[in-house]
């Protein structure tokens, strides 16, 4: 993409990492595992932000992370955060992409790029602030494309404003490490039911619990983020064979898939309380992830979940906020061991064809040529 045909130089913004005092969701995980395959391909820095600054290499990837500064008082997550350190990296970069559309590092980046004729895309997450200047500027308008993860995340942006949203919008959607998730030899104990994820209320994880009895045994593996609600939750297992894990590392996230009869992603538009989100599921990697380890799904028809799952195929996929459906699927699951199990091949199968952070990668590549190279000044 460079006039002397170096290695083009991609710089990811993502304001928050995956690791310890984050928010450690699918979205920081997103923003790694690509860094981590354009690193195999480009000269790649994650930039992201934190309670510190620090320097790491990891493989061929270059992260940095810088404090988050004045706007984590806005934001207890420290999801809004800016450094004068971006402008330097951004000016390095033949390529900016921003992870995470309504942040202050996201604006910014977007802006400097565009200054210095670098290419500036924007992946949405899901996340993000309010009070960021994207949410109320034309910032988007001028920048290469919107680089999506599903035809569900196309269709709200392409219903946005002009003004609002770019130009140009694609999906390339998300993925799994394939040498990583892989399905286990042991045979899968039967009744054992998995949920990972953020433990919030648009995940729908009261729904699960009620549809739990035996011989159903259910495991929780995510962080707790409101109080109210994991009380809720505990009130709901009583009784019921349910475990939560709240710290689970990667390796123990692949025996988890490995050891479960199916995963469940039971999220919702409409919370049990009320409350309402019309982005629950941009893009479940859990569904990629369970099935790579040749588990199957059951998932709620909501919003990008049903571009992931093959009903009847390589999973099932009900109604959201019906605890009745989720256990008919997962008592069918119980008596069909034969078919659960292929339907966990299936999936397999599916996911290295379409799902992997390889194939992110190179349609990133491909969305990064299309934009066209720009005048560039002298470096």
């Amino acid at each position: 993409m460079r006039d002397r045909g170096d290695p083009v130089k991609v710089l990811y913004v993502s304001p928050t990492g995956f690791g310890p005092g984050s928010i450690v969701g699918g979205g920081e995980r997103y923003a790694l595992e690509l860094a981590r395959a354009m690193a195999e391909r480009a000269d790649v820095v994650l930039l992201t932000f934190g309670a510190d600054r620090a320097s790491a290499r990891e493989g061929r990837l270059r992260v940095e992370r810088l404090p988050a500064g004045w706007t984590a008082r806005w934001n207890p997550l420290a999801a809004n955060p800016l450094r004068v350190r971006l402008a330097s990296l951004v000016r390095w970069a033949d390529v900016v992409h921003a992870h995470q559309v309504a942040t202050f590092a996201t604006s910014a980046a977007m802006v400097l790029g565009r200054a210095l004729g670098r290419g500036t895309f924007v992946t949405d997450l899901g996340g993000g602030h309010p009070y960021a200047p994207t949410s109320y500027l034309p910032i988007l308008r001028g920048i290469d494309a919107m680089l999506l993860l599903s035809e569900y995340s196309r269709g709200l942006w392409e219903g946005m404003p002009r003004t609002r949203r770019p130009a140009r919008i694609d999906v390339v959607y998300g993925g799994i490490d394939p040498s990583r998730l892989t399905p286990g030899t042991a045979p899968k104990p039967a009744g054992r039911v998995l949920f990972v994820g953020r433990v919030l209320p648009h995940k729908g994880v009261d729904y699960l619990i009620e549809a739990i009895e035996p011989p159903l045994c259910l495991t929780v593996a995510g962080r707790h983020y409101l109080d109210s609600y994991a009380q809720r939750l505990r009130a709901l297992a009583a009784g019921r064979r349910v475990r939560f894990l709240a710290d689970v590392s990667d390796e123990q996230l692949v025996d988890l898939y490995r050891s479960a009869m199916v995963t469940v992603l039971p999220s919702v538009y409409t919370t049990s309380d009320g409350a309402r989100s019309d982005v629950p599921e941009l893009l479940g990697l859990v569904v990629l992830e369970s099935l790579a380890c040749g588990t199957p799904v059951v998932v709620s028809e909501v919003a990008s979940l049903p571009e992931l799952v093959e009903d009847g195929v390589t999973g099932f996929i009900v109604p959201p906020n019906d605890p009745a459906a989720i256990r008919d699927r997962l008592g069918y699951l119980l008596a069909h061991p034969e078919e659960a199990a292929r339907m966990g091949e299936t999936g397999r199968a599916r996911v290295l064809e379409r799902f992997t952070w390889d194939a992110v990668a190179r349609s990133c590549l491909g969305a990064y040529a299309a934009a066209g190279p720009r005048d560039r000044e002298a470096r």
